[in-house]
Formats: structure tokens, C-alpha cells, sequence
């Protein structure tokens, strides 16, 4: 019967994300020539007016375009839809027969989830596509390996942060697995080691931060945009132009400037709502007896070890506009965690409180209606000021639509 519901509804998720692949794939394609919006803009950024925060793939393509002749906007299609498959594929996979009750269901169908950035076309196609992309395949791998923690602490994890330096505030989530894995039970030499590992990730945050973008060099990198393909840098291309010594406190400025305290409480509810199964899971599961971790092993459960893992992302709501981008950044690195534990057996789920918990006594009719009304009804919109959105499963099929058949005939 159980393998039966996990076979069922491993079905179902596969279904459902192959259809945002083909919708995903479509509405990438259709923007990237017109597209006005930082999905683009942001692949901009390179280094030819030197060093620069979230350069590195920017400096890649450009040479990329240069060496094959192509159009920027080609070949940023081209990473995009690379990075947006592949990871979409990775979680098909990461994904399989974890269906084990009603509340992972709901968690894993969270729209604040993989639906989010198919339903909010102009966060597709941001860079936060490579970093889960490095995050989730480190979870398929041998993490003990000395190989892949080279790879990943070397190499990839310190890619991410050239990528989009704030991901660091992401890292206690990996940190915390490297506590499982590697059975950190007190502060001895291998807490050390593990901990040393993210240095050079700590060098390139340090470096990136304390050496802001001067503006002739940027006025070096918007010329040669200009003059080599015809690209205008705008948006978060130009925003690196503004960084200064004193990005932070300029930040907060232009950010206290737009809040609004109905902001922060209509987030509240977004975060509340949106994370409610995976806060249930948390509080539903305990860690094995056989797994005794530094600090965490203390907890009755899992909701304060995440909880703490997630306090550091706070930060950028203090500093970014698109709160709805940090809200499905923490939610995914939140999500991917957990179901590692859980694969790989450090954690395990309280049967009675799972058995006995409203959502498992629902009718079958009852939680149907319950999953569509929570999954498929809703879903955050992208800049602070926004609204929520509502019926993504009707909008994303209307887009299609609107942009293929309507416009074409």
C-alpha cells in the first residue's frame, strides 16, 4: 500500500515537472531576445573591466560567443537552458520514491518550490539555477569521498560564490549535512578540517566585499558590452556599477526607503504558509539514536538545528528588493537538505505524530483538495511591494498561450 502511494505520487511529481521543463524551456526561449529583466542582465557582468562580484559566468560566455560567433543573448540561452534542465532532471531523480506520507507530499509540491520560478517568468533563468545545480549534485555523490569535498570545497562552492556572493549565507545548510556525514560529535581535529574546508569560499566573500567596483573600470565593462556585441548593461548589470566600499549601508538605505511594514507581515504569511510542511516534518522527526552530532544531537527534533541553518539568509531582506527570490532560495536549500537526511537514513520520522497529525486524518477527497489549494492556488510575485499570485496552474498554461498561439495567429 505505502509503495504503492510513493510509486503513485513519485508519478505524479515526475509528470508535473517535466511539464515546467517544457513551459520553462518555452518562456526562456521567447524572453531571451526581448528580455528587459535581470534574468538577462545579470549574465551581463564579466570581467573585462576587471575584477567584479558575479562575474565569472558572464567572463565565461563572453568568450564562449566570442570563440563560436555568436549573439550574447544566444549563448546566454544556451547556459540557460543547460543549467535550468539539468538541475530540473537532478530533482526528478533526488526526488524518486520519497513520497513516504501527506506531509512531504505537501512539502515537496510546496509552491515556493520548483513551480515558483516557471510561475514568475522574470526570476527564470536567474544564476540561482547554477548554485543549486552544484548544491543538489554534491547530495548525489560520496561526500566522504576526499575527491569530491576537493571538487566541491576547492572548487564548485567557491564557483557559486564568484556566481552570487550572498549564497554564502546559504552555506550553514551544507555545513550541517558535513556535520551528519562526517559524524562531527565535539570539537576535535576533524571539526577543524571540515571547517577549514570552506576557506577559500571565506577568501572570495572577503575579497569580493572588500574591493568594490571602481567606476572607470565599470564604465570599461558597459563600453565593451556596447561596442562588441551591442548590449546595453542595465538592471543588475548597471547595479555593479553602484557597489562601493559601502554597499551595504547603501543597501539598507534604498531598501528602508520602499518598506513598508504590510510588506513584511504579507511575507510573514508567504514564509508561515509556504514552509508549514516542512515545519511539520521537522518537528515530526528525530535524529537516530546512532547519529550523534555536534550541538544538534541535543534537539528533540530538527525544527532548531534548520531554524538556525536558516537565520543567516534573514540578512537579505534587509538588503534586496525581490524578497520572493530569498524566500524560494531558502525554501529550496531548506527542502534539499532535509531530504538528504532523510535518504540517507541520520534522521527518521516519528510514526505516531505523523499517523496521528490532522493533515493524515483527512478524507482522501478531503486532501486532494487541500494539495491543489496549497500547491497550485498560489505563489509569491517577485519584488517586495507585490501582491501574491494566484492559480500559477492556470497562469503558466495561459502564458503558453498568450506568447505561442494568440500572438502567432
Amino acid at each position: 500500500m505505502i509503495e504503492n502511494i510513493r510509486k503513485n505520487w513519485s508519478n505524479y511529481f515526475q509528470i508535473y515537472v517535466y511539464a515546467l521543463i517544457f513551459f520553462g524551456i518555452f518562456f526562456l526561449y521567447s524572453k531571451h531576445d526581448v528580455g528587459n529583466d535581470s534574468s538577462l542582465s545579470d549574465w551581463l557582468i564579466n570581467y573585462e573591466g576587471g575584477f567584479v562580484r558575479r562575474g565569472l559566468i558572464g567572463e565565461i560566455i563572453v568568450n564562449f560567443s566570442t570563440a563560436l560567433s555568436l549573439k550574447l543573448r544566444d549563448s546566454i540561452l544556451i547556459f540557460q537552458l543547460f543549467f535550468f534542465i539539468s538541475y530540473y532532471f537532478l530533482i526528478i531523480l533526488f526526488c524518486k520514491n520519497l513520497f513516504h506520507n501527506r506531509i512531504i507530499i505537501l512539502a515537496i509540491f510546496s509552491p515556493i518550490f520548483v513551480l515558483y520560478p516557471v510561475a514568475e517568468i522574470e526570476v527564470l533563468g536567474r544564476k540561482e539555477l547554477i548554485i543549486f545545480l552544484i548544491f543538489l549534485s554534491y547530495l548525489f555523490f560520496d561526500i566522504k569521498s576526499l575527491k569530491i569535498q576537493l571538487i566541491y570545497k576547492l572548487i564548485l562552492f567557491p564557483i557559486s560564490i564568484l556566481t552570487w556572493e550572498p549564497v554564502f549565507l546559504f552555506f550553514p545548510f551544507i555545513f550541517l549535512i558535513d556535520l551528519f556525514v562526517f559524524k562531527i560529535n565535539k570539537f576535535d581535529k576533524k571539526f577543524l578540517y571540515v571547517l577549514l574546508s570552506y576557506i577559500v569560499s571565506i577568501f572570495f566573500v572577503i575579497l569580493i566585499y572588500i574591493n568594490p567596483f571602481p567606476k572607470e573600470n565599470f564604465s570599461e565593462m558597459r563600453d565593451f558590452l556596447k561596442n562588441q556585441f551591442g548590449e546595453t548593461c542595465y538592471m543588475s548589470c548597471d547595479f555593479v556599477g553602484k557597489q562601493s566600499a559601502n554597499s551595504f549601508s547603501e543597501l539598507f538605505s534604498m531598501f528602508s526607503e520602499k518598506f513598508k511594514i504590510i510588506y513584511a507581515i504579507r511575507y510573514l504569511i508567504i514564509i508561515i504558509v509556504g514552509f508549514f510542511p516542512l515545519y511539520l516534518l521537522s518537528v515530526f522527526s528525530k535524529f537516530k539514536s546512532k547519529n550523534q552530532v555536534l550541538l544538534i544531537s541535543k534537539f528533540k527534533n530538527l525544527f532548531f538545528p534548520f531554524l538556525l541553518a536558516f537565520l543567516p539568509s534573514t540578512v537579505l531582506y534587509l538588503v534586496m528588493y525581490d524578497w520572493a527570490r530569498v524566500v524560494h532560495i531558502s525554501y529550496t536549500f531548506s527542502i534539499l537538505t532535509f531530504l538528504y537526511l532523510i535518504k540517507e537514513n541520520f534522521i527518521e520520522f516519528s510514526k505516531q505524530n505523523v499517523q496521528s497529525n490532522y493533515i493524515s486524518k483527512l478524507s482522501k477527497k478531503i486532501f486532494i483538495l487541500v494539495f491543489f489549494l496549497f500547491a497550485f492556488s498560489w505563489n509569491p510575485k517577485v519584488v517586495m511591494p507585490d501582491d501574491v499570485a494566484s492559480k500559477p496552474i492556470y497562469a503558466i498554461p495561459y502564458k503558453f498561450y498568450k506568447y505561442f498561439i494568440r500572438d502567432k495567429f
